[in-house]
């Protein structure tokens, strides 16, 4: 009889693991879309490290998002293709299948920015900057 379990305490710490469990969530679902998919350092489309020279194209930069030469080169390829002008024929793999990649792509890109606009969405954002906060 010493040795009485106490079932409240014992819930309380399940409730509270939980909580904590479902903050981890929360914050890992924040930071995968702002640190992984939208960072301002790392081309949009294959990752890699942005450099000096992938800002300054000699030209005004005419894209959604930011990419590195290679793939600003791919895309502006892409966009006048898209528009019914010839490509580039040496680019001889910029077929149909390569089109396609680009307009999922893109689609893939739009749906998340409209994930990202989702009330559901902002509030997950609300709710991890108010328990930041304290």
């Amino acid at each position: 009889m010493a040795e009485i379990i106490d079932l409240r305490s014992r819930a309380e710490n399940i409730r509270q693991s939980q909580d904590a469990r479902l903050r981890i969530a929360k914050l890992n679902a924040v930071r995968k879309h702002f640190q992984c998919m939208r960072c301002a350092f790392r081309c949009a489309r294959c990752g890699s490290q942005l450099g000096d020279e992938d800002r300054n194209v000699g030209e005004p930069y005419n894209a959604p998002y930011a990419f590195c030469r290679i793939c600003y080169e791919e895309y502006r390829e892409y966009r006048k293709k898209k528009s019914g002008q010839p490509g580039n024929p040496d680019y001889y793999w910029h077929n149909e299948a390569w089109m396609q990649l680009w307009d999922a792509w893109l689609d893939y890109q739009e749906k998340m920015e409209k994930y990202r606009s989702s009330p559901e969405f902002l509030r997950l954002l609300e709710e991890v900057e108010s328990f930041m906060e304290r």
